[in-house]
């Protein structure tokens, strides 16, 4: 049986990105909370801190922007690599970038924590997809 959602972090510098990306979740009802971060050091502090406001069971979907101020996509999967083992939820980073690059994509691919690379705006159909994947 598939976990709910239980949180969501947009993890974007985009404001207008991850307006229109919350509005889509909340559309498609997916995610209980939907968070948006605007670079990796803010979305490595929301995620250090998960196990004081989340269950154990929880699954949390992180998207993930590559090209961010203050630490991109890169670093907040390097700093990850670090808290990872302390957390007490599950969880499934989706790489969101306008990247189409193929060396982005590869190194995605190859991180051990990212499970899907997309490419942005999501659509609609997008996240019914998701929803089928992750709720």
């Amino acid at each position: 049986m598939l976990k709910k959602v239980s949180k969501i972090l947009l993890v974007d510098d985009d404001l207008a990105i991850n307006y229109f990306h919350k509005r889509l979740f909340t559309k498609a009802e997916l995610g209980e909370t939907i968070t948006p971060l605007y670079n990796g050091s803010e979305a490595l502090n929301e995620v250090a801190h998960l196990n004081d406001s989340i269950d154990k069971d929880a699954l949390i979907l992180i998207f993930l922007d590559i090209n961010m101020p203050v630490l991109d996509g890169w670093g907040f999967l390097a700093g990850f690599d670090e808290i990872y083992g302390k957390l007490n939820c599950e969880i499934k980073i989706i790489v969101l970038s306008s990247s189409i690059n193929p060396d982005d994509i590869e190194k995605a691919k190859q991180n051990k924590y990212v499970s899907e690379y997309l490419t942005k705006p999501l659509t609609l159909e997008n996240i019914v997809e998701l929803k089928k994947t992750y709720s």
